[in-house]
């Protein structure tokens, strides 16, 4: 005697040898062709619990973090905004500050009655009316008149995360042939390893983010509703299938179909693996801390699933 049982096939050409097989004797009804295949490259997202802002320019001049010598402007005019022999330009003077080194003695004039620990002197470099530039009697400051302009470490931080390579994620899928429904389906990454942290440096300090993974997001397709659809959240990359485990469920990520997938398009379900980072935020070189940066990396599947009748 016939009895019918759901079945359901997943199909991971990706990932050989790993068959969870069921008792009896089995006949699909409908195998749909495909498998849990990636048909789109990834996508990176990112964000952050701090609002990131454009670096600011101020102090001695031009911000940002490109690659170009940084420009400051002087009456209609550019200047460099540093100069190895003059030192740093002040938009506001229009002229260079160098720090005198050795520093003058003590009881020389040109303190105006201050103590060295008090500030600094500097040799200053002015700006004339032809564009030209002429030096101008030292000058005690109690704050350096310029300088770099401030880093904004949470620019930088997202700076660097954007030069992070993440590899396309690449599912883990058991059984990759047929199993009866009921029998769990395990899910993993199997490319867990994190990218290599990258560093990007500004005026003074330096930024590094390291990524890691955090969490597994898989939308299966298996609901008509699609405000209904069946989301797996795992944290941690998930377990490996190996033969020795059976029938037993993931301890880690795992699933059971209810349904099969003959009625939907191309007889398929479409959904979607979602890789979630972590960029962890070190910085060195000031005392500021950023908070770590969200980012993710995504793959679509496919997931056939199949009516079978079983003989007793």
């Amino acid at each position: 005697m016939l009895k019918p049982v759901r079945r359901l096939v997943i199909g991971a050409p990706l990932f050989a040898g790993l068959l969870m097989a069921p008792t009896g004797t089995a006949a699909a009804d409908s195998t749909p062709t495909g498998g849990a295949t990636r048909c789109h490259v990834n996508v990176i997202c990112t964000g952050t619990s701090e609002t990131s802002t454009k670096p600011p320019k101020g102090g001695g001049g031009g911000g940002g973090t490109g690659g170009g010598p940084q420009v400051c402007r002087y009456n209609g005019r550019d200047f460099a905004c540093s100069d190895p022999a003059l030192g740093w330009f002040s938009s506001s003077t229009g002229c260079y500050y160098r720090l005198v080194s050795p520093p003058p003695a003590a009881d020389d004039p040109v303190w105006k009655g201050h103590k060295p620990e008090d500030g600094g002197v500097y040799n200053p470099t002015c700006v004339q009316s032809d564009g030209s530039t002429s030096p101008a009697p030292a000058e005690f400051f109690a704050q350096p008149p310029a300088g770099p302009p401030p880093d904004n470490p949470v620019a930088l931080a997202h700076d660097a995360a954007d030069e992070i390579v993440f590899p396309d994620p690449v599912p883990g899928i058991a059984p990759e042939g047929t199993s009866v429904v009921g029998v769990p389906v395990w899910f993993w990454l199997a490319n867990p390893q994190p990218p290599a942290a990258k560093t990007v440096r500004g005026n003074v300090i330096a930024v590094t983010v390291t990524p890691r993974l955090k969490s597994l997001e898989w939308s299966l397709g298996d609901q008509l509703d699609p405000k209904k659809e069946t989301v797996k959240k795992c944290v941690g990359a998930g377990t490996p299938y190996e033969p020795k485990y059976g029938a037993s469920r993931s301890p880690t990520c795992g699933y059971v179909f209810t349904t099969g997938s003959g009625t939907r398009k191309a007889g398929l379900f479409y959904g979607t693996l979602t890789v979630h980072w972590v960029g962890d935020v070190t910085v060195t070189g000031g005392n500021q801390t950023v908070a770590p940066i969200d980012l993710e990396t995504s793959v679509r599947l496919q997931f056939p699933v199949a009516e079978v009748q079983v003989l007793n």
